[in-house]
Formats: C-alpha cells, structure tokens, sequence
C-alpha cells in the first residue's frame, strides 16, 4: 500500500511541477519588453476586427538590438459581432503609423474581452499555446492521480 501512495505522490508532484513551469513560461515570456502575458495565445483565440485608434497612443516601448518595439494604445475602438468595444491595443510599434494628425494601424487585430492584439512572432504563439497545453495536461494528470488515490487498491484473486 506505501508503494502505490508514493506512486501516487509522485505523479502529483510531477503534475505540479510542469503545471507551474507551464505558467510560470506563460506569464513571463515577454515581460521584459513590456509584453501582454499570453499575448500568442490570445490572439490565437480572438475575433478579427478593424480598429480605430486615438489619436495618440500611451505607452511606446523600444527594444534595443534585433527586437522590434511595442505599443499599447488605450482608448482604441473596434467592432466585433456587430457591438462597438473600446479597450486598449497590444501591437509592435513598427504598425502603428501617423498618418496626418491621426494614428493608423497596418498590421492584422484580433480582439478578445476589453483587448485587441497585432500579430505577434509566431514563436510566441507557438510557445504561448504550447505551454497552455502543458499547462492543462499537468492539471488532468493531478486531478487523475488524486481520484485515483480515493479508490482503494485492487486486490489480486486467488
């Protein structure tokens, strides 16, 4: 019976272990350069919309050597199943343009809830939905060890 308790223990430490390493990948990757946490994953899961954006935006953050800059324009306006949402715009810096006195946006947006997103690098999105994945199996892996240590042990016949 110690036996199969360890067992069941060290499945469940295995399932929290990748479970949090998972998140952990999730919510940092990007933090540095001012990224949205999940931002591949959430724009793998968004609408599609066209968006209006305002007249300048808030926040502008450079990335030195090969990485592109971000922007986050608050107060941007889009249209997704026929309702008008206002909300703030995740995107590289490189596709929001002055045009005149207003700002466009060149690049593709998904919206999801109060966010919308320009495409990100597809490693993001990669990573984002890959570690979403693990994420889940670690979570079914604990739940199955832990209604599995609830039964008790099969006792061979005779």
């Amino acid at each position: 019976m110690a036996g199969r308790a360890e067992k069941f223990k060290q499945r469940a430490t295995l399932s929290l272990v990748l479970t949090g390493i998972a998140a952990g990948v999730f919510f940092f990757v990007g933090s540095a350069s001012q990224k949205p946490a999940g931002w591949g994953a959430a724009y793998a899961f968004a609408t599609p919309v066209t968006v209006q954006l305002p007249s300048r935006c808030g926040v502008e953050t450079f990335v030195r050597g090969d990485g592109r800059g971000t922007a986050v324009c608050e107060r941007t306006v889009w249209t997704a199943d026929g309702t008008a949402h206002t909300g703030t715009l995740y995107a590289y810096a490189d596709e929001v343009k002055r045009d005149g006195g207003q700002l466009t946006f060149t690049g593709e947006a998904k919206a999801l809830g109060d966010r919308a997103y320009g495409k990100p690098e597809t490693w993001e999105t990669v990573l984002h939905l890959a570690t979403l994945a693990v994420a889940a199996l670690g979570v079914l892996g604990l739940l199955l060890s832990c209604v599995a240590a609830a039964f008790p042990a099969r006792r061979p016949r005779a």
